[in-house]
């Protein structure tokens, strides 16, 4: 990049830009890029001041995202005036980006120039020119929040997103009738009515609480200070200033981890945490967003204490982990629907919602990819949609891991402009990466080098400087350690904080800022996690959302659903039509002794009549037998109901197997859209039961297959005390929910898909073994143990339905 300077006989006619900061009383303009290091400001002290890439041009800016004559500023009285498209040119190829919008070229925009004004002019593949417009006082060049002033005395004053409401706090996070400020004696008392995200009196939530002087009431990202005459109303959805100081944590083994790490991060910036491997660069996001805590230390956010106040903030926080934190199994749009409907108030209309869907899409510009599905967008669309379902609720500050990891240099340049059009819209952007071939696109970056330890705070052009190192590659390799020389991380950190770059970008704004009123010694305090959301309505919503991925996922579909009719049509072939009538349940082969008197010679009944008469009680008796006795002794001990058993041993195993099938991967396939949810506002309850009822069916569908088609084969003639059918089915739907819970415990319990797959084994194989079937469990250790197995439960009772003796049931 070259901001060019004008050529000798035109220099009486342009402003020469400054050789370095701008004079104060002088409004000017500083033009960079973010291909670039230089930062070159120009005096804003002509009439008009025309701005492209033409020479004749006042402000030359050789870039060839820019326009010949792209923008104009204009001096009206004493305010002035940007321009955009030049007058002489009615078009420009890149239009222009201001507060993270999109303004095509052809699009006329007329601003008049105000403190911290930052416009951009980039294309599609990244390359970023930004004009930021300094108006020449002393002050911080930082956009003012405005704060309106809301008079008291009204009976009742209603809060709410809705613009009926007395005063309308209109975000997505506030509920349209959020709360009501109810006059009595003495002052004002403030009522929740029924919010979703809730009312926070001095960083605690309440629902009904009278104010005093100095009160502060946080509802969505609004701040409303009471002073007992009147609220002052800030919104601060765009303005979020976060403070680190001391941030100390160790690891395992008290590996130092973050090393006394102090920074100050101003709202609406986009910083970047960089460093080599094993620099523990996640570990700082995990500090400052809560989910990881720092042992020791203080975050301040807008000067609140976060670890302290977690709950008021949680709702303002985006984040979008390495691993996707959506349902490849769903549409975009239905992956956003579902998310929208679990994070955005419950008054959130149907039609509000699909507004919020459309504003996200195209805010990351993806709405062209709605209807398809989520596993078919590439690596880049999928980290897009992550990033959109994060802004459903408009979040104040951005964290990002790693979410340029495995894109090409082109969508990593891409995807950088995006998030650089996020911090410009007003979100705070803490962006965790190793690449750095478009760190320009940041606002400061943070290096940091082994052990925790910071090694430079500031803006990415310095960085090149201060390390004086033409690549940002090479500042990884000055930052590691030696053979030679192991104490590198420890003279980087010492060189740091001794230098004017730390003073300038560390010290000066945590001097100036909420750090330096308070006390940063001692441990951090236990995070209050925020309130989980409606449990009924959090079941009903992750079950319909459940039962539409497992739509969606037909070939694992297909393979639930055809595993009972499977196994059952293998029974069904195997299994001879008489295996449940009583004679073969049980036989007594023909005694000479004993008279015939049914029609089949090997029915016991026979000897059960036998043993009705005089005569046979009194052969019973002489054998010292009683006639229950006698009538074990005449069963035929090999042929005795052994078919029946195989049967209903594989119809048990076969129970145990789908259920554990069923729920092993389900819960850890989702396991980092799982995490997510959860630091939102998701139960545990609701998120079990949606697993297990929606599963539960599913087991019990597979059930009633697999008893109606084997039971078409070989009907069941006896029971205990149901209809046969009835009593059967039962007992497998009982041993299949069983093997469901092992499932999904399983699942639960194990780190990923692969090893909660390996899993299956170790847990099918115990249940023949214990089922009693194979191995007999004739001693008390052996029963006891058998009973932690739903497989030995099911055969006793699918045993005892059918009429199965003990001695078969081991």
């Amino acid at each position: 990049f070259v901001a060019q300077q004008p050529a000798p006989a035109q220099r009486q006619n342009k402003p020469a830009p400054f050789d370095t900061e701008p004079v104060h009383d002088v409004p000017s303009l500083e033009v960079t890029s973010n291909t670039h290091p230089e930062k070159t400001p120009y005096p804003l002290t002509k009439q008009v001041i025309n701005i492209g890439r033409h020479p004749s041009n006042d402000i030359v800016i050789n870039e060839n995202v820019v326009s010949a004559y792209h923008a104009q500023i204009v001096r009206e009285g004493n305010q002035l005036i940007f321009i955009h498209p030049h007058p002489q040119q009615p078009r420009t190829t890149n239009g222009l980006l201001y507060q993270g919008r999109r303004i095509p070229g052809n699009e006329p925009f007329r601003k008049p120039l105000e403190r911290g004004d930052i416009f951009r002019i980039g294309d599609d593949h990244g390359t970023l020119v930004t004009l930021t417009y300094n108006d020449g006082s002393a002050a911080a060049q930082d956009i003012a929040l405005a704060i309106r002033p809301i008079p008291l005395g009204a009976p009742q004053i209603s809060l709410g997103r809705h613009p009926n409401n007395t005063v309308v706090l209109n975000h997505p996070q506030v509920s349209a009738y959020h709360a009501h400020l109810q006059q009595v004696q003495g002052g004002y008392r403030i009522v929740d009515v029924g919010s979703t995200n809730g009312v926070y009196v001095n960083a605690l939530r309440v629902t009904n609480q009278l104010l005093k002087p100095g009160d502060e009431v946080r509802i969505g990202p609004f701040k409303l200070t009471y002073t007992g005459t009147q609220l002052t109303q800030q919104d601060e959805s765009n303005s979020v200033r976060i403070d680190a100081v001391h941030l100390i944590k160790r690891g395992n083994k008290h590996v130092v981890l973050l090393n006394d790490i102090s920074i100050a991060i101003p709202p609406r910036k986009f910083v970047a945490l960089v460093g080599g491997s094993g620099t523990g660069k996640s570990t700082p996001m995990g500090a400052l967003n809560g989910l990881r805590p720092a042992e020791s230390g203080m975050v301040f956010y807008n000067g609140q204490d976060y670890y302290k106040h977690l709950a008021a903030f949680s709702t303002q926080l985006g984040y979008v982990p390495q691993d996707d934190i959506i349902h490849r199994d769903l549409p975009v749009e239905r992956a956003l629907y579902y998310a929208a409907r679990m994070r955005l108030p419950d008054d959130f209309t149907g039609a509000q919602i699909q507004q919020r869907i459309n504003e996200v899409l195209e805010d990351v510009e993806i709405t062209h990819r709605r209807h398809l599905m989520v596993s078919k967008l590439s690596g880049g669309q999928r980290k897009r949609v992550s990033i959109a379902l994060e802004l459903l609720a408009n979040p104040s500050v951005f964290f990002l891991d790693e979410p340029t990891s495995g894109l090409d240099p082109g969508l990593d340049r891409k995807m950088m402009f995006l998030l650089r059009r996020l911090a410009d819209k007003g979100h705070t952007i803490v962006l965790v990466t190793h690449a750095t071939n478009n760190i320009n696109a940041c606002d400061y970056v943070c290096f940091l080098a082994q052990g925790g330890r910071l090694a430079y705070f500031g803006p990415p052009g310095d960085a090149k400087k201060y390390f004086d190192k033409t690549d940002f590659a090479e500042i990884y390799s000055a930052l590691e350690q030696t053979e030679q020389n192991p104490n590198v991380p420890a003279e980087a950190e010492a060189r740091f904080k001794a230098s004017p770059y730390y003073r300038q970008y560390v010290q000066e704004p945590l001097a100036q800022g909420p750090a330096a009123r308070a006390s940063v010694s001692g441990a951090t305090v236990a995070l209050k996690q925020p309130m989980r959301g409606n449990p009924w309505k959090q079941f009903i919503l992750l079950s319909m959302r459940y039962i539409e991925l497992l739509k969606n996922d037909r070939g694992n579909l297909m393979i639930l659903l055809l595993q009972a009719p499977i196994i059952a049509l293998i029974l069904f072939l195997l299994a001879s039509p008489d295996v449940f009538s009583h004679t073969n349940i049980v036989n007594c082969p023909p005694n000479a002794q004993i008279p015939q008197t049914v029609p089949n010679k090997f029915d016991c009944q026979n000897v059960v009549n036998a043993l009705k008469t005089p005569q046979g009680q009194i052969s019973a008796a002489k054998k010292h037998l009683t006639v229950d006795q006698a009538l074990k002794n005449s069963f035929n001990p090999l042929n005795s109901g052994a078919n029946a058993q195989k049967i209903l041993f594989i119809m048990a195993f076969a129970a145990v197997m789908f259920g554990c099938i069923n729920g092993t991967r389900e819960i850890v396939k989702e396991e980092p859209i799982y995490r997510r949810e959860r630091t939102v506002n998701l139960g545990i309850m609701p998120y079990m039961f949606s697993k297990i009822v929606v599963l539960g069916i599913l087991c019990l569908l597979q059930s009633a297959v697999l008893v109606i088609i084997v039971a078409l084969r070989a009907p069941f003639d006896h029971s205990t005390f149901l209809p046969p059918l009835v009593e059967m089915y039962i007992s497998l739907a009982l041993t299949s929910l069983a093997g469901l819970m092992l499932g999904l415990a399983i699942s639960a319990l194990a780190p990923n898909n692969d090893r909660a797959a390996s899993f299956i084994p170790i847990i099918l194989i115990p249940q023949v073994i214990f089922s009693g079937i194979i191995f007999q469990l004739n001693n008390p250790l052996l029963q006891i143990l058998g009973s932690f197995f739903a497989a030995r439960w099911s055969m006793a009772a699918l045993g005892s339905s059918v009429g199965l003796h003990a001695d078969l049931l081991g």
